[in-house]
C-alpha cells in the first residue's frame, strides 16, 4: 500500500523494535484522540497495520516522533476552527493530487461541518459560495501558497489578517506548510487509499 511497506503490530516485538512499537502506540493514541479513527481508515481493521503518513513514518521513528510533536503544536495555534483547518488540508491535498490525503481529510471535513457540495467545490479547485469569510480567506492563502512561487502576495496576506486576525493568518501558513510536507511523503512513497473492503467505514456497515 506504499513503496516501503506496512508494519503489522504483531511483528513489532523484541528489543530491536521497541522504538517502532512505542511509536505505533503513540500514533494509535493520536488518531483515536484527534482524528476520529472509528470512521476513518488510519489502521487496517484486518491487521491493525497503519496506513497513510503514519505507515511511512514508522520506518523513521525519530522523524515520526517529531511529526507528532509538530502536529500537536499546530493544533494549539489560535485563530482557526477545525472546519477551516480541513479546508486548508483539502486545498493542499487536491492541488498535490495526494489521494490518501484527499480521502482522509474529506471524511474528516464532513465530520467537522463541511457539506458534500463544499467538498466537491474543493475537489474542483474552487471555493464554495457557502464558505464563510474566514473560510474564503484561509482558502485563498492556502491556494496561492500551493499554486504560485515567490512570496505570498500582500493582497492575500492583508485580507487574511483583516478577516482571521494576525494569529489566524500565521496559523494558515504553518498549516499549509505542514500539509504540503505530508503530501510530499504520501506522493513520494506512493501511499494508496485502502480498497473499499479494507476500510474502517466498510467494517462499520457490516456490523449494522
Amino acid at each position: 500500500m506504499n513503496r516501503i511497506g506496512l508494519m503489522h503490530p504483531s511483528t513489532l516485538t523484541g528489543k530491536h523494535n521497541a522504538e517502532t512499537s512505542a511509536l505505533y502506540q503513540a500514533f494509535s493514541d493520536h488518531v483515536d484522540r484527534h482524528l476520529n479513527a472509528a470512521n476513518n481508515t488510519f489502521r487496517l481493521p484486518s491487521t491493525g497495520a497503519m496506513v497513510g503518513q503514519f505507515a511511512i513514518l514508522l520506518h523513521s521513528p525519530k522523524i515520526g516522533r517529531s511529526y507528532l510533536e509538530l502536529s500537536d503544536a499546530l493544533r494549539e495555534l489560535p485563530g482557526l476552527n477545525p472546519r477551516t483547518r480541513e479546508i486548508i488540508a483539502l486545498v493542499v491535498a487536491t492541488n498535490e493530487r495526494s489521494a490518501y490525503q484527499t480521502y482522509s481529510h474529506g471524511r474528516l471535513a464532513m465530520q467537522r461541518g463541511l457539506t458534500q457540495n463544499e467538498l466537491d467545490s474543493l475537489y474542483a479547485g474552487l471555493y464554495s459560495h457557502s464558505f464563510t469569510e474566514a473560510d474564503k480567506a484561509a482558502y485563498a492563502m492556502a491556494r496561492e501558497l500551493c499554486v504560485s512561487s515567490g512570496p505570498l502576495s500582500d493582497r492575500v496576506w492583508n485580507e487574511a489578517v483583516t478577516v482571521l486576525g494576525r494569529e489566524g493568518a500565521i496559523a494558515v501558513v504553518h498549516c499549509t506548510a505542514f500539509h504540503r510536507y505530508v503530501a510530499t511523503l504520501l506522493r513520494g512513497f506512493d501511499s494508496q487509499v485502502p480498497a473499499p473492503g479494507e476500510r474502517v467505514e466498510s467494517e462499520a456497515i457490516k456490523t449494522e
